[in-house]
């Protein structure tokens, strides 16, 4: 008798040690993560991807591996993200290109941004400008709106890539202001202000930060920013609420997402990881010199923004004619 209670004591003992063995291998994350950046090397995407993979591998004591995943302006590395399995070693940078235009303007998009991802939070964005050349007639947004209004599809709009926050700053200001301002699509926002530059446009919308150079220069004009306030770089630009445009709000933003079907504990880990990362006062300065605004929303704000975005792109696409 004695000899089998021992024996029960000894596999029960066994058992739990087992247990508490593969528990501590099983506890997230005990392995490389991958952080899918649908978007090239070297942009936008890619800077504060990159910024973020670095101290949220230090802060989770893992490698996160940044792997740009291209091709059809972000849909190809979503829906690789969508495939991966869901146990949290994969998730990705999102922002509006992938998520708000490309699944409302193409449905051949597989994806639903609302349903097939668990937002983690918002993190940063950048200020959207709507500029001309120094040497364009028009000195304020006004005077550019008034003459589009009088001459419907005269102006020519550089874009640097159809579907994105740069198209549909001017595509929004045209549905609201109820005017026609011809899009002329280029492959990249270098080529779009080549174009500007070269007298071959009249308008272009893109990036504070990328357009700084040229407006310091005196190449071109800034009409407007799209940002809350003025960037402090630039102050004598005004923003659109300013302007009296306060829905010409467009920023480039982005937000991290896991695929849906991860377990909560998981998401409870990553959420508060992006949060921290968020607010480390380092993080914080490295986005700032970008020209970035930092800037933390939690998980519900992410949804709630993009739920917003989703239903004016949609919006101003059924509008404009964009939907495929």
């Amino acid at each position: 008798m004695k000899r089998k209670l021992f024996c029960g004591w000894v596999c029960l003992v066994t058992l739990l040690m087992l247990t508490g063995a593969v528990w501590a291998q099983d506890k997230y994350p005990s392995r490389p993560i991958e952080m899918v950046i649908p978007m090239g090397a070297g942009g936008t995407n890619d800077q504060i991807g990159r910024i973020y993979a670095d101290q949220l591998g230090k802060d989770l004591g893992v490698t996160i591996t940044a792997v740009n995943r291209t091709g059809g302006t972000g849909v190809q590395g979503t829906i690789y993200v969508t495939k991966a399995r869901k146990d949290g070693y994969t998730f990705m940078i999102g922002s509006g290109a992938w998520l708000s235009y490309q699944p409302v303007v193409n449905k051949e998009v597989p994806y639903d941004p609302l349903k097939d991802f668990i937002p983690l939070g918002f993190v940063a964005s950048v200020p959207q400008a709507i500029v001309v050349r120094n040497d364009s007639p028009f000195k304020t947004l006004g005077e550019l709106v008034e003459y589009a209004r009088k001459n419907p599809g005269k102006l020519k709009n550089a874009v640097g890539g159809l579907l994105t926050e740069s198209h549909f700053s001017i595509e929004l200001l045209c549905y609201n202001e109820n005017i026609k301002i011809t899009t002329v699509p280029f492959t990249s926002g270098a080529d779009s202000m080549t174009a500007l530059l070269g007298g071959h446009v009249d308008i272009a919308s893109n990036t504070l930060p990328s357009l700084g150079p040229q407006i310091t220069a005196g190449q071109l004009r800034g009409l407007s920013v799209s940002s809350k306030t003025r960037h402090p770089d630039f102050p004598n630009i005004l923003t659109t609420a300013e302007l009296g445009y306060p829905y010409l709000n467009l920023l480039p933003w982005w937000g991290f997402y896991l695929p849906a079907g991860v377990p909560q504990e998981v998401v409870n880990v990553m959420t508060s990881a992006v949060e921290k990362v968020s607010r480390n006062p380092e993080v914080i300065q490295r986005i700032a010199r970008l020209g970035f605004i930092p800037e933390y929303r939690g998980p519900e704000e992410l949804r709630k923004h993009l739920e917003e975005e989703i239903k004016m792109v949609r919006r101003v696409a059924e509008s404009a004619g964009l939907i495929k």
